[in-house]
């Protein structure tokens, strides 16, 4: 689809993917997060072989977590196993001469920002167990050496806290985003129903004052006193099972359905008209169940006539009864004609 003159779209493809990482900031967090540790690691004590290693190790996990913002189970198994190396690595190679590690334990701070990242997609567990994994390295490392356990445990204790200040953030996070969306939805759902309830009482009222436009002449008749005749009569039950049907069956009330009605009213037959469909119905079905029930009600000449609309598989079941008459038919949901027999039998509609 071609773009509207002087709109400007990014391109498709991995380019276009590069430039809207790019655009969002991911990108450029990636980078400032390689960059920064690129520089610990250079200035603390040259970079080596081992720091280039450490540092593909630890960036890999972090550029998914930015990127892609999901991992799936293998990958995330993967990148909890890379930080832990990255962390022996980088543990192992500090000094055992008992003076503080300052930044040449940059590795660490490093794999608890990928640790965060965890939590904020929601795998807890695994942020977890991959800290507990480094601080047992860390602790392990420190007693082998000879300095005892406390110089493991401070090597890792900030970490511990930091990532336990993210942990309950990121669930916090977690259940305000999933409380909005539930209220989004919530919202949604009520704004269709007032909409669709509005409707429904739009369509009420309409065919009301239909009815009741039809019935003007007549009330003002009574209103002003003029006697009724028996026609008057009988055109006041019509009028009054006109409303009737309006508020009963409105999706059957259209004009051959109405004038056969209205007709077999005026010989003196009891029309009941019942619409029993469970949800809303294709247009088209209910208009060929009128003129299938106006056909019957044309040629009833009975004391009652009841017909009824209700659903069936899909589509919609018509019965027509008169005295001790029945008759019914079954109109299919899916249909490519239509066509309406003039005996009983089944009536196609178009989808």
């Amino acid at each position: 689809m071609a773009a509207a003159p002087g709109t400007w779209h990014l391109p498709d493809g991995r380019w276009g993917r590069f430039l809207r990482s790019l655009l969002d900031g991911r990108l450029a967090y990636f980078s400032l997060f390689v960059i920064v540790h690129a520089v610990l690691a250079c200035t603390t004590a040259g970079m080596t072989g081992l720091d280039f290693v450490e540092l593909a190790l630890i960036c890999a996990p972090q550029g998914v977590l930015a990127l892609h913002r999901t991992m799936s189970t293998a990958t995330l198994t993967v990148s909890s196993a890379a930080l832990v190396l990255a962390a022996a690595l980088g543990i192992t190679a500090l000094p055992t001469d008992g003076s503080p590690p300052g930044y040449e334990a940059w590795q660490l701070g490093a794999i608890t920002i990928s640790l965060l990242g965890f939590a904020l997609i929601r795998r807890y567990l695994a942020a977890w167990l991959s800290l507990l994994a480094i601080a047992t390295i860390a602790v392990c490392w420190s007693v082998f050496t000879g300095q005892g356990w406390v110089p493991g445990v401070a090597l890792v204790d900030r970490h511990v806290g930091t990532l336990l200040v993210g942990t309950v953030f990121a669930w916090s996070l977690a259940r305000a985003t999933a409380t909005f969306t539930a209220y989004q939805a919530l919202e949604r759902r009520t704004r269709a129903q007032e909409r669709a309830a509005s409707a429904r009482a739009g369509a009420r009222r309409a065919a009301a004052e239909a009815v009741l436009e039809q019935a003007g002449p007549m009330l003002h008749a009574i209103a002003e006193g003029h006697p009724l005749t028996d026609a008057d009569r009988r055109e006041l039950l019509v009028i009054e099972g006109a409303l009737r049907d309006q508020i009963r069956a409105p999706n059957l009330a259209k004009p051959p359905l109405l004038e056969a009605i209205a007709d077999a009213r005026r010989r003196g037959v009891n029309v009941l008209l019942l619409d029993e469909v469970d949800g809303p119905a294709h247009p088209r079905m209910h208009e060929q169940a009128a003129v299938w029930l106006a056909e019957r009600v044309a040629a009833s000449h009975g004391e009652r006539f009841v017909g009824r609309v209700r659903s069936a598989d899909g589509g919609l079941a018509v019965s027509a009864v008169t005295g001790s008459v029945s008759d019914s038919t079954t109109i299919p949901a899916l249909a490519t004609r239509s066509t309406v027999p003039a005996g009983a039998g089944d009536v196609g509609v178009p989808s």
